[in-house]
């Protein structure tokens, strides 16, 4: 009897390894998200892209993670795929129009978008503990109005509007009616606020009416 068991608990565990035996993905799938070939930058965890297999229609989609800088990266299986931009979920304009990425190996795409409101030129200085930044804004959609424009300070290089300290400087951000986008539009925060920090970080973000989102610069560090 005892060997019957063994015998049968034998089978089991190899028939067991055969179902699990098989290679994990191996696929990278590299890419940015960008406007006029340059990447633009979010607030990192958004959900915004998404992957799916044709002839797989009953499978969950692939949340592909875009980091803050614009850039993402998946390990896939080989195959071909269809990118979604998910509509209203970036400050940009809605493209239903999917990307079809044939997966062979490593593969890089970038995908273009066009955000609501653009930064450019963005520039930080010190002095006498102000911390200066400044930018030129475009509107790229018309009939999107402009909220504001905002300096964030960030004890870690992680900043955007959720993570960030508080700040105290009146200046640290204008709205629309404060805004000529023929100009640059300057922005300062007194540092003296975060002396007991040890690192501090700062970005422009620009927002858009109507959406909770915004588009940033890339991050400076302060010290």
């Amino acid at each position: 009897m005892h060997k019957i068991t063994y015998f049968l608990f034998a089978i089991i565990c190899l028939s067991g390894c055969e179902v699990d035996n098989y290679d994990p993905p191996s696929a990278p799938l590299n890419g940015r998200l960008v406007f006029e070939n340059q990447p633009i930058g979010i607030r990192q965890g958004i959900n915004v892209l998404q992957l799916y297999q044709p002839g797989f229609e009953n499978a969950d989609p692939i949340r592909v993670n875009v980091m803050q800088d614009g850039s993402f990266s998946s390990m896939l299986f080989e195959g071909t795929y269809k990118m979604v931009n998910i509509a209203g979920s970036g400050p940009w304009e809605n493209n239903p129009d999917s990307i079809t990425i044939n997966l062979s190996g490593e593969t890089t795409v970038d995908i273009h978008v066009t955000p609501f409101f653009s930064l450019n030129d963005a520039e930080f200085s010190i002095t006498d503990g102000i911390l200066s930044a400044s930018c030129h804004v475009k509107n790229n959609v018309s009939g999107r109005p402009l909220e504001n424009v905002s300096l964030f300070i960030g004890k870690t290089t992680l900043v955007d509007h959720v993570y960030r300290l508080t700040p105290s400087s009146p200046e640290s951000s204008k709205i629309a009616s404060e805004i000529n986008m023929e100009e640059r539009v300057i922005l300062s925060q007194d540092l003296q606020a975060f002396e007991n920090e040890a690192n501090l970080f700062a970005r422009i973000g620009v927002k858009a009416v109507g959406h909770p989102e915004m588009i940033y610069s890339t991050v400076w560090k302060i010290r």
